[in-house]
C-alpha cells in the first residue's frame, strides 16, 4: 500500500460496499479472457460467476499462500499481489483495496474468486507472468533502516537533555555499517536529522524491495525506574505499556489513523492491510532481543511485545520496532551517550539479522 494508511472511516466505507444479489443473471465472459483451464474450473454460486483460485494461480504463475488463523489468501505474481478473505467484498491489489462486488467464497474446501476480478484485473497481470525458474530463491539480501524520529520532532528526552532522534540516527547508521560489511545492501530512511512523516518510512522500504525493515527507537516513560530494550511486531497491543508506547510513537500520524479494531468483517481488513508477515516479524523480533542480550549491555531485556505503531503499517515485509532503552533512565540515559555501547546496541540488532536470516533459509528456503 505504499505507506499510505487508511482510516477507520475508510475501511468502514469498504466495508458497506454492495454485494451482487443471488439473483443476478451472470454475464457472458469477455471472448479471450478466459482461457480453457479457466473456463474448465467456471462454476456459479448465487447466479455469480466465480473462478477456482487454485485455477488463477496456475494461470498467472503465481504462488498462492493460504494463512487459516487469519483467513487470508495471498496470492503473487510476477511484480504483482493479491489478497483476500472469504466472504469480503474487498480485496488487496498491490496493496489498494479494491472492490470486488460480489465476495471469494469457500466451497467444499475450494476458494473461488468472483470472475470479475479476473476480467477486471488480473488477466492484465498475465502478460507480466514471470517465466517458472525451477529452483530460483534468492536469500534475505535488502534491509531497510529506520532511524526514528528527527527534525523538529525530537522523540523522547532524557533527564539531561539526550535525545531519541540523536541515538536512534547514531545506531542506525552504526547497523547499517555492520550489515554492508555482511553483504547485506542497506537502505536507510534518513541519513541526516530530518522529519519523515510516518507512513513515508514504511513506504521507502517498499519502493527499494527490501526484505526487512527495522525501526529503530528509545523508549521513555513517567517512572526512572523503567528500564530495559524490547522489540515489538505489529499486532494488538499486549498489554497497558504496549498501549501508551503505541500512543506515543504514533503521535506524530494524522487524526486520520483509528484505533484497534476488535471484532468482525472489520478486523479481517486490517489483517488484510498490516498483518501479512506476522509470524516471521515475531521471529525476527524474538532473534533481535536475544542477539541483543548476548551484547553485554546493562539493560535488561524486556522481550518481545506487540502493538500497531503507524511506522511498521503498510510495509510488505517482515518488520520490527526496536526500542533500545529508556532514555528517561538516569543510568540508560548515560549509557546511551556513549559511541561504545551504542555499537554493541547495533552489533545485538545485527546478531538478530544473521539469526533471522538463517532460520528462515533453513525452515523455508527463504526467497524475496
Amino acid at each position: 500500500m505504499s505507506g499510505r494508511v487508511l482510516s477507520r472511516i475508510t475501511v468502514i466505507s469498504l466495508l458497506a460496499l454492495p454485494i451482487l444479489s443471488g439473483c443476478a443473471t451472470a454475464p457472458r465472459a469477455p471472448s479471450g479472457v478466459l482461457s480453457s483451464p479457466l473456463l474448465a474450473h467456471r462454476v456459479f454460486l448465487l447466479g455469480n460467476p466465480y473462478l477456482d483460485s487454485a485455477s488463477v494461480a496456475r494461470e498467472l504463475r503465481g504462488q498462492e499462500q493460504w494463512d487459516p488463523q487469519t483467513q487470508i489468501w495471498r496470492m503473487t505474481s510476477g511484480p504483482h499481489e493479491l489478497r483476500l478473505s472469504p466472504q469480503m467484498p474487498v480485496a488487496l491489489m498491490d496493496g489498494v483495496p479494491q472492490p470486488l462486488g460480489a465476495p471469494p467464497l469457500m466451497d467444499q474446501g475450494r476458494l473461488l474468486l468472483p470472475e470479475k476480478l479476473w476480467t477486471d484485473h488480473l488477466f492484465r497481470w498475465k502478460a507480466e507472468a514471470p517465466a517458472p525458474l525451477p529452483g530460483a530463491g534468492s536469500r534475505l539480501r535488502v534491509i531497510t533502516i529506520d532511524a526514528g524520529h528527527g527534525g523538529h520532532d525530537p522523540g523522547a528526552s532524557g533527564r539531561f537533555g539526550l535525545k531519541e532522534k540523536t541515538v536512534t540516527l547514531d545506531v542506525a547508521r552504526r547497523l547499517a555499517d555492520l550489515l554492508r560489511r555482511d553483504g547485506f545492501q542497506v537502505i536507510m530512511t534518513r541519513t541526516d536529522d530530518r522529519f519523515i512523516p510516518l507512513p513515508g518510512r514504511p513506504a521507502i522500504a517498499n519502493r527499494g524491495g527490501a526484505d526487512l525493515f527495522i525501526s529503530v527507537h528509545a523508549n521513555a516513560s513517567r517512572s526512572r525506574s523503567a528500564a530495559g530494550f524490547e522489540a515489538y511486531y505489529l499486532s494488538e497491543a499486549t498489554d497497558d505499556n504496549a498501549r501508551a508506547l503505541e500512543a506515543a510513537e504514533n503521535a506524530a500520524l494524522p487524526e486520520e489513523v483509528g484505533g484497534s479494531v476488535s471484532s468482525g468483517s472489520e478486523a479481517i481488513l486490517w489483517d488484510l492491510l498490516y498483518t501479512e508477515h506476522r509470524a516471521e516479524s515475531s521471529e525476527l523480533a524474538t532473534h533481535i532481543c536475544r542477539g541483543m542480550s548476548g551484547c553485554s549491555l546493562v539493560s535488561r531485556s524486556r522481550g518481545i511485545k506487540s502493538a500497531r505503531f503507524a511506522v511498521l503499517k503498510g510495509a510488505r515485509m517482515p518488520s520490527v520496532l526496536v526500542e533500545v532503552g529508556f532514555i528517561s533512565h538516569p543510568g540508560e540515559e548515560a549509557h546511551l551517550r556513549m559511541p561504545e555501547y551504542r555499537q554493541r546496541i547495533a552489533e545485538g540488532i545485527r546478531r538478530g539479522v544473521l539469526a533471522f536470516r538463517n532460520e528462515m533459509e533453513r525452515k523455508y528456503a527463504y526467497a524475496r
